[in-house]
């Protein structure tokens, strides 16, 4: 074998150890960093976000304005499942974030949720302190769909744009 060809082979070989390993692996860092960057820009290929309603979005959002991230549990819920040469799935949620699907999609939610008792510490604006007796409480809310992962033709454009960079240098 001449060399050439030895040179041709050599260049085959990193470009499947990079197709194999590097691409799933620029895939998934560069999609959980694109759909967690939608938190910060709380909008979904341009489109913003539903604004909370003004007598929520004091307590909802402590002060920063920001929807969706009071405590950032959701956000840092979204990892990669998935990494292989053939598949990357991206995650959100878990068993302590079961709402991850109903803000990325919308919907209805229904149900009767139990309520622990507490101390309503303002009861009514009065300032005294009343004690609430645990009970159940009948939800029936349309949730807004508020969309943070999914296809999105500007991720596509980031990740060709990774991709190329990565494999044009060498």
């Amino acid at each position: 074998m001449n060399n050439n060809e030895q040179n041709i082979n050599n260049w085959f070989e990193k470009f499947d150890h990079k197709f194999d390993v590097a691409v799933p692996n620029i895939v998934a860092e560069t999609a959980v960093e694109f759909f967690q960057d939608r938190f910060k820009t709380q909008e979904w290929d341009k489109k913003p976000w539903k604004p909370l309603k003004p007598k929520y979005a004091a307590k909802k959002t402590r002060g920063k304005g920001r929807i969706l991230t009071a405590a950032g549990i959701l956000m840092r819920s979204i990892r990669p499942s998935t990494v292989k040469p053939s598949l990357v799935t991206v995650t959100a949620g878990s068993t302590k974030v079961p709402y991850a699907k109903i803000h990325n999609t919308g919907g209805q939610v229904k149900g009767a949720f139990k309520v622990r008792s507490f101390t309503n510490s303002n009861f009514m604006g009065t300032g005294r302190s009343v004690k609430v007796k645990s009970h159940t409480r009948n939800v029936n809310y349309r949730m807004p769909k508020r969309q943070y992962m999914g296809h999105s033709k500007f991720l596509n454009a980031i990740l060709i744009d990774r991709l190329t960079r990565n494999f044009n240098t060498e």
